[in-house]
């Protein structure tokens, strides 16, 4: 059977083959970075099981103690993206409510913002920088480069940085601050807590695939994340007395119960897979199908597929989240603020209005509990 019956029609589909091959190359890459990130947090998690103590200093404080000078409080702040802008959110509900941070601890975005504030910027700072940011921003900082270890070579980012933190050194800063990075080639932790403020935060927030590694003698770094999603034991070996973990990476788990289901195959899909006479058909039925998306024609979320793009942002929130979780069960933080961030996307860093309140809204609601 030919399919070609003219010039037009081969142009037509030799476009079909070159979008498809476009397709092809991107689901491949989110594929691989969920399939990478999932693999990694799950050996995490079994490593951070099997090899770290569950030591903690379990202090139960009323509202009043925690604004007393000799109880020293420790951050956690966690990864989680754009989500991670609800952490300047956090920030801002403990100082309207007099409790002072004395040691900072931070994985990828937490490491961000927490680097910031131990650097002495004021909240009030932060907040404008992240509301001020807009879409057109953002792309600016994420446009892709060309080197084969990342898709983003990171120096728009560190000269991002560059204008929060300057030559700064951890060791210098007002608020001792520890960030999280993690080696590409064996997952091994490292926190940093000396030297340069812009290279740990620059390692820290290395998402694999998606930012070039940051080079550290003879290992290359990346996410802190991967290892470390709530760097609890990293605040508590700081010397905090009271600890308050901020875990923004919420994929809003419904529930540890298991629910067993039956999948049969529909009459339906057995005749539409039974025949090739029916190929034709099903190419017909994809190609008006992307036409009426084209057309803003909105699909039945009940019934459609999730997106690429979504498939994996959820894959790694998952992943994350269900570390995150063990950590928070292993190392019993004192207080635990979960802002649930799940309307805001990884990338949407144009949405820290939004971020920022849910954080702060969420903050004050838990020390409420407090009072």
């Amino acid at each position: 059977m030919n399919f070609y019956h003219s010039n037009n029609n081969d142009t037509f589909y030799e476009a079909i083959n070159i979008n498809l091959g476009n397709s092809l190359k991107y689901l491949f890459l989110l594929l691989l970075c969920s399939v990478f990130t999932i693999s990694t947090y799950s050996e995490a998690a079994a490593q951070t099981e099997k090899n770290k103590s569950s030591k903690t200093n379990n202090v139960n404080c009323t509202f009043e103690q925690l604004k007393d000078n000799d109880l020293k409080i420790g951050l956690a702040l966690s990864g989680g993206a754009a989500r991670g802008l609800a952490h300047i959110g956090v920030i801002k509900a403990l100082e309207e409510a007099g409790i002072q941070v004395d040691f900072i601890s931070g994985s990828s975005m937490g490491a961000l913002i927490g680097a910031a504030y131990a650097s002495g910027i004021p909240i009030d700072t932060l907040e404008k920088v992240a509301v001020d940011t807009d879409w057109k921003t953002v792309a600016k900082l994420l446009i892709p480069g060309f080197s084969t270890s990342g898709l983003i070579d990171g120096k728009r980012v560190k000269e991002f940085l560059y204008t929060l933190y300057g030559d700064k050194k951890i060791e210098n800063l007002p608020i001792p601050y520890a960030a999280t990075a993690a080696d590409i080639s064996t997952g091994k932790l490292y926190v940093i807590n000396k030297g340069s403020l812009l290279e740990a935060v620059r390692a820290s927030i290395s998402i694999p695939i998606v930012f070039t590694p940051v080079k550290h003698k003879d290992i290359f770094l990346v996410d802190g994340g991967l290892v470390n999603p709530v760097p609890i034991d990293v605040v508590r070996e700081m010397g905090a007395d009271y600890i308050i973990a901020v875990h923004v990476i919420h994929a809003g788990l419904p529930s540890e119960e298991k629910e067993y289901i039956e999948i049969e195959n529909s009459d339906s899909d057995r005749e539409k897979l039974s025949t090739l006479e029916n190929l034709s058909r099903q190419i017909t039925e994809y190609l008006n199908k992307a036409k009426n998306e084209a057309d803003d024609t909105k699909p039945d979320e009940k019934t459609e597929p999730p997106k690429i793009t979504q498939i994996s942002e959820n894959s790694l929130y998952i992943a994350q989240d269900v570390i995150a979780q063990l950590q928070i069960e292993l190392y019993k933080p004192d207080l635990v603020i979960e802002p649930d961030t799940r309307s805001i996307n990884l990338y949407e860093f144009y949405r820290g209005k939004d971020a920022i309140e849910i954080g702060y809204k969420e903050a004050m609601k838990v020390l409420s509990t407090l009072k």
